[in-house]
């Protein structure tokens, strides 16, 4: 079973482990409309091999955060079903969980403690508390240096192919669920080591 094979899952928050539907709706909508690549320019959402197309990835994810940050302010985001499960499963099995997102740290940390997420995780980082946005990979390379696992025992599991890139320039294993704001045929383009389609299934993969 994938549980078995990592000992330290982290794991990405917006559209992975909570969601605020609207807009999840209104960013598929958009996803599938015109196409994230066709904004982003020269199809760069499916291949980031030069600096510059990495910074403006990375700047795109910081105004994504404060975007979000805003949008939250009036359309509260609530826990994907099954995620405490999942979460107190990993515990039972002995592993180690964290989180890491592009989320502003503070709301990050009321959300997550509002849920009842902190109890069963072992460290929180936000993006916007280093100042490393996705997909630059300093964020997961402390988590996993914390731990002291090596690479090949570490997982991160996310809902956007700028979560997909991040953890492969981390050098770890990425898991893109697909109910989140990519759609599974963006994530299928980034070719992720395992696709899932929500947050309970990862528990069952094999």
């Amino acid at each position: 079973m994938l549980v078995d094979r990592y000992d330290l899952f982290i794991f990405d928050w917006d559209g992975t482990l909570s969601t605020s539907t609207s807009l999840l709706k209104a960013l598929r909508l958009l996803n599938r409309r015109y196409s994230v690549a066709r904004i982003m320019g020269n199809k760069e959402l499916y291949k980031i091999d030069t600096v510059p197309q990495f910074r403006r990835k990375e700047r795109i994810n910081k105004l994504y955060t404060m975007t979000y940050s805003l949008y939250s302010m009036f359309y509260k985001p609530r826990l994907k079903p099954g995620a405490i499960d999942l979460l107190k499963h990993l515990k039972r099995k002995g592993k180690k969980i964290a989180i890491f997102s592009d989320a502003n740290r503070y709301r990050l940390f009321i959300e997550a403690r509002k849920f009842g997420v902190l109890e069963h995780v072992d460290f929180v980082l936000s993006a916007d508390s280093i100042k490393r946005y996705k997909p630059n990979p300093t964020g997961l390379m402390m988590i996993v240096d914390r731990f002291r696992y090596g690479k090949r025992r570490c997982i991160y599991v996310g809902d956007m192919a700028s979560d997909v890139f991040t953890a492969r320039f981390a050098g770890i294993t990425c898991c893109a669920v697909g109910d989140g704001i990519d759609p599974v045929y963006v994530l299928k383009k980034v070719n992720p080591d395992y696709l899932v389609k929500d947050i309970k299934s990862l528990k069952s993969v094999k």
